[in-house]
């Protein structure tokens, strides 16, 4: 072999590699545009729900939060769909499902969502992981199960950066307005740079998320085009006092595993979880506790790695 071919060969060698690696990259930082075309949708209530399915076995079942997506659990959906089951869905009103201005997007109506997916698949037996608003709509499920008005069982939770006691639960001022009677307008008015600055802002030190995918988040918020629900798809503080004995009551005495996943640097929902559940549950239940100092708001997009591996790890909530 000559100098000429060897050199081919070698920069033939390099451009696999190089494409190697780019699909690899692809395969573990999904685009929004890639996460979509691994979806499905099923209708729930004349609106489209979109939901992503990976793997086999017992299932995951994963609730974003406000005022994100599924695409939220791209860095550790493929590790959890190796060792089984993993689903997430876009909750109506978010990502990609369908946007009605004349629905209703109460914590209730996303739990009964849930359920319907549930029941659109077939599984009998979930383990839940709730992020954010996710959390609320995990309690309301776990309470359901807890009055027996549930027809699936729930195998264990994970709770991640989110508000798990009405007082804990404190608006910013963009999310005062979008609560006020002028919450349709203020919508409208919203901006891109606004929406990202504020989730920029809740992320730890360390950030790990390109800008690029939080630009993402707003093509997500608007898709199909301008038909964001900021306003609409915002719990209440009202619904939360409201439901919040009941949430408490299942949070602190379900007998079932539960982990609480929490970025320290969360300035919204950080070690706030911990405290607060501790004193509110006074010591009646056990839960496992994943802390990372330098995480934010998404600790399974900024240290997905070791939220991925500390979920597997914990075999008393069945993975």
């Amino acid at each position: 072999m000559n100098s000429r071919e060897a050199q081919g060969q070698t920069e033939a060698q390099t451009g696999a590699e190089i494409r190697q690696a780019a699909s690899t990259m692809a395969a573990d930082r999904p685009t929004a545009a890639q996460w979509k075309a691994m979806g499905k949708q099923f209708s729930f209530q004349d609106q489209s729900v979109f939901y992503i399915d990976l793997g086999a076995g017992s299932a995951t079942l994963a609730i974003h939060g406000y005022p994100t997506s599924s695409w939220d659990f791209r860095l550790i959906a493929e590790k959890l769909g190796q060792r089984s089951r993993f689903v997430a869905l876009d909750l109506p009103g978010f990502g990609y499902s369908g946007k009605s201005d004349q629905a209703s997007y109460t914590i209730v109506r996303q739990a009964d969502a849930v359920s319907a997916l549930a029941a659109h698949l077939g599984v009998n037996r979930v383990r839940l992981i709730g992020s954010d608003i996710g959390v609320a709509v995990v309690q309301e499920l776990m309470s359901r199960e807890r009055a027996q008005a549930l027809p699936y069982e729930i195998e264990s939770v994970v709770l991640i950066n989110g508000s798990l006691f009405a007082d804990q639960f404190k608006p910013s001022a963009s999310q005062t307005a979008l609560l006020s009677p002028l919450g349709g307008l203020v919508n409208r008015r919203a901006s891109e740079e606004a929406v990202m600055s504020g989730l920029i802002q809740i992320t730890g030190p360390e950030r790990r998320i390109p800008e690029s995918e939080f630009l993402e988040v707003w093509k997500l918020l608007n898709h199909p085009g301008e038909s964001r629900l900021l306003h609409k798809t915002l719990p209440t503080v009202a619904e939360r006092k409201e439901s919040e004995p009941r949430w408490t009551e299942a949070l602190c005495e379900s007998t079932m595993p539960l982990m609480l996943v929490v970025g320290l640097s969360d300035p919204t929902a950080g070690k706030d979880m911990v405290t607060a559940t501790e004193a509110r549950c006074k010591g009646s239940r056990r839960f496992q506790s994943l802390q990372l100092d330098r995480a934010g708001h998404f600790p399974h997009l900024e240290y997905a790695e070791e939220t991925a591996q500390g979920i597997l790890a914990w075999s008393e909530g069945g993975y």
